[in-house]
């Protein structure tokens, strides 16, 4: 009993396996001439469209066999095939002297697109363009969106994907049927796209030797790095253009130090390059090639093949801050905007894509208040003071009344300081540190300080504010006192003995005048 047990379940397990190996083996039907298939399209980013595009034909015999001529260019291109690639008329050729993923593929595919997307074969449009879900954004994560193709003929297809932030190139995926046990069948197919670089990037830093810094005095002379990625574009694509520019809205950047160079990852040194032969510069009324920025103040447009050699472009210059009211004070800081431009739809000549970077530069303003002393309501105009750092005075343009802003000597600059009618006194664009306020001219009717007071200004968290305060703007009063106002003594003895003076006086008068009536009768 045991025994007729033991092989019932040996050949229920025989019969599982086979069914199992026989599913496995065959899981698609054979195919006929009006088999179809589904294309995945993977590694999308959001947002981006794709189009597909059939270039082959595949034959099938009504008994589900490959024909002598298996497969056909489509009639649309095979001219275009037989003109630029006469080695290739028939895809078996193609198919026998090129390599997937090889040189020779990508080039005739990158031209094939080129021939497209330029017009250049008539009346050859794609059979469906989709849109993957989602919009396109920066930064740009791995791309892990997919799009399915489905009920398409047996061939080979071209996949274009275009609006993205990444450079895609063409990709071509075969939807072909394979001999499988006894029979051809057809499996569905999943294509990676391949992107020819990573995301091109642009970033933008302040440099100081040593040390980065975003927080500077309208006086100082700062340093500013863009580093931008360049995309690998295929030889024959239409459009090939870079672009990088900038924009200092409160500052002016001074455009004969810049300098641009080539860098490669590999190699640590930075390559000069050439202007006229690797880029060329405008700096009086730049223009951005999308037209959506038009007043920035320089643009290089890059010969991208003269170019393309390098992993990333670096531009180097230097700029102040506006020495007048556009500067701004505080947590909004002042910034300094960067654009790389380049064409993210390499087929399409006017398609472009811009990546941004900012950094913002913080300065700080004080405001002092000029009072009288005990009574601190009272404002007082008319004093005149200087600002030192160290030993070193220092000097300002004025803005207007009571207003001034740091600068270097020279071009009408002043060190003296006057408040305005309400005895007030900004100073703007200072940097951290600590200064020392002198008055140099009391109030009309006081007394003219002889200490100076310390204006500390400190933003250790580098975010425009002061560690002190909740703003950027550090304040203080300035006292004076009035005039010459020492404690006297006995006000009212005074009055009492000039009293007494002139009565005393007077009873002097009339007794020489009685002492003299007398000696008149005598005599």
């Amino acid at each position: 009993m045991k025994t007729k047990t033991f092989f019932k379940i040996l050949a229920m397990g025989i019969v599982l396996m086979l069914l199992a190996m026989t599913f496995g083996t065959y899981s698609y039907a054979a195919v006929t001439g009006s088999t179809t298939g589904t294309i995945t399209v993977s590694e999308l980013e959001a947002g981006v469209n794709v189009s597909i595009y059939r270039l082959t034909d595949v034959h099938i015999a009504d008994n589900g066999q490959p024909t002598s001529t298996p497969y056909t260019w489509v009639t649309e291109i095979a001219d275009w095939v037989n003109t630029n690639y006469s080695a290739y008329n028939s895809v078996e050729d193609f198919a026998g002297a090129v390599k997937s993923d090889s040189t020779e593929a990508k080039k005739f595919y990158s031209d094939l697109a080129a021939a497209i997307k330029g017009g250049e074969i008539a009346d050859f449009t794609a059979i469906e363009t989709k849109t993957v879900p989602g919009t396109a954004s920066y930064p740009v994560t791995d791309p892990n969106e997919t799009v399915k193709f489905t009920g398409y003929a047996m061939g080979t297809y071209l996949i274009l994907v275009e609006n993205g932030y990444r450079v895609y190139s063409p990709a071509a995926v075969n939807l072909l049927p394979e001999f499988s046990g006894s029979e051809w069948v057809l499996n569905e197919t999943t294509q990676s796209v391949e992107s020819k670089s990573e995301t091109p990037t642009i970033t933008k830093t302040i440099t100081d030797d040593t040390k980065t810094k975003d927080n500077y005095s309208t006086k100082d002379s700062m340093t500013f790095t863009v580093v931008a990625d360049v995309p690998n574009y295929l030889e024959d694509a239409l459009a090939k253009n870079y672009y990088i520019s900038d924009k200092f809205a409160n500052g002016t950047i001074d455009t004969s130090s810049i300098k641009v160079y080539g860098m490669n990852g590999s190699n640590p040194t930075d390559f000069d390059l050439t202007e006229q032969d690797e880029y060329e510069i405008t700096t009086e009324d730049a223009q951005r090639p999308t037209g959506t920025e038009k007043d920035v103040d320089f643009l290089l447009d890059f010969n991208y093949d003269e170019i393309k050699g390098y992993d990333q472009i670096k531009v180097t210059y230097t700029a102040t801050l506006n020495k007048d009211a556009s500067v701004t004070i505080g947590s909004t800081g002042n910034e300094n905007n960067a654009y790389l431009d380049y064409s993210n739809n390499p087929y399409v000549t006017g398609s472009y894509q811009t990546q941004e970077s900012s950094d913002k530069v913080y300065t700080y303003a004080a405001e002092i208040t000029k009072i009288k002393k005990g009574a601190p309501a009272t404002k007082l105009p008319g004093a005149e003071f200087n600002l030192s750092i160290g030993s070193d005075v220092q000097y300002f343009v004025r803005i207007s009344d009571g207003v001034y802003c740091l600068a270097n000597q020279g071009s009408g600059a002043t060190q003296t300081l006057v408040v305005d009618s309400q005895g007030k006194l900004t100073i703007i664009g200072l940097d951290a540190g600590t200064y020392s306020l002198k008055e140099t001219k009391a109030p009309d009717g006081y007394n003219l300080a002889t200490e100076p007071i310390p204006i500390v200004i400190t933003d250790d968290d580098l975010n425009g504010i002061l560690d002190d305060g909740d703003t950027g703007v550090y304040t203080t009063n300035f006292e004076n006192s009035e005039g010459f106002q020492l404690p006297v003594t006995g006000g009212m003895g005074t009055v009492i003995f000039v009293a007494t003076g002139i009565v005393v006086a007077g009873l002097g008068i009339t007794l020489l005048m009685v002492i003299f009536k007398k000696n008149r009768a005598t005599k």
